[in-house]
């Protein structure tokens, strides 16, 4: 990492803290924002077809109550 940070013109400490702070600011990936709804999934014991139904049963609710407002 020394190699590094002199290979870029920075002391370690600095360069270390440039690396994080382009970590930080860097947009998340759409997996990294989904992992935990995908790991929660995977823990539920659902499949797919469960989940339909599951989907569109509680969308269908959503909607019957907006409409008896």
């Amino acid at each position: 990492m020394q190699k590094k940070a002199k290979a870029n013109g920075f002391e370690l400490n600095v360069y270390l803290e440039k690396l994080i702070e382009k970590d930080v600011d860097r947009a998340k990936t759409i997996d990294e924002i989904l992992a935990p709804v995908h790991r929660d999934f995977d823990e539920s014991g659902m499949n797919e077809e469960e989940l339909d139904f599951f989907l569109d049963d509680l969308r269908e609710k959503i909607w019957q109550e907006k409409q008896n407002g």
